[in-house]
């Protein structure tokens, strides 16, 4: 009995043994396992330590980086502003470049219209001079004709001869052609003492 008394609290006290070395076994692992853990949380914060100068240096680049892009933009706009500020000027030459042009075509066609008015009025002066002189030639032709006739058929100078009648003495022989006003005016014959006359007043014989 008591032998076996003895092997209870033998066996009691092993188990105790055995629960207090697993026990302790478990809490060397757990602090050893902890321990692994403080080594990993400080290699983060050293990792953190240094990526945190790196987020700071990244956000100082980032902003950088951004204020360098504005200020090219602002240099590309201003250069933008300043070609079209440049081609506005050559634009704005061009139009006055043009409207001079213009002005001096206006000009020049005034010159032209103005000359050619000027050249049509002294050709229409020279035609009407020369319709004049070859009317005041057809007038000394009739009257030289109405000379003759008055010669030949023994006329007075009251007699009054009329254009069939002087036909013979103008032209070449007897189916001579009558002369007539360039400018459309009528021939009067009149006696063989007055001088014929035509109905437009520019033309008299002197």
């Amino acid at each position: 009995m008591n032998k076996f008394k003895m092997a209870i609290v033998c066996a009691v006290a092993l188990a105790a043994l055995a629960t207090d070395f697993l026990q302790f076994q478990r809490i060397k692992a757990l602090r050893q396992e902890n321990e692994a853990l403080s080594q990993e949380n400080g290699a983060l914060q050293q990792q953190v330590a240094q990526i945190q100068p790196l987020q700071e240096q990244l956000a100082r680049a980032t902003q950088e980086t951004g204020d360098v892009s504005q200020v090219r933009d602002l240099a590309r706009l201003r250069g933008e502003v300043a070609r079209l500020r440049a081609q506005t000027n050559e634009l704005a030459k061009a139009r006055q470049h043009i409207q001079e042009l213009d002005q001096r075509l206006a000009s020049a066609a005034d010159a032209k219209t103005r000359s050619t008015e000027a050249l049509q009025a002294a050709q229409a002066e020279a035609q009407k001079g020369q319709n004049a002189n070859a009317c005041i030639n057809n007038l000394r032709l009739i009257d030289a004709a109405k000379q003759q006739w008055a010669l030949e058929n023994k006329k007075l100078s009251t007699d009054t001869p009329t254009m069939d009648d002087l036909r013979p003495y103008i032209g070449r022989g007897p189916n001579g052609d009558l002369p007539v006003c360039p400018d459309g005016g009528v021939y009067t014959v009149g006696t063989v003492g007055e001088r014929p006359t035509c109905s437009n007043p520019a033309h008299v014989l002197p």
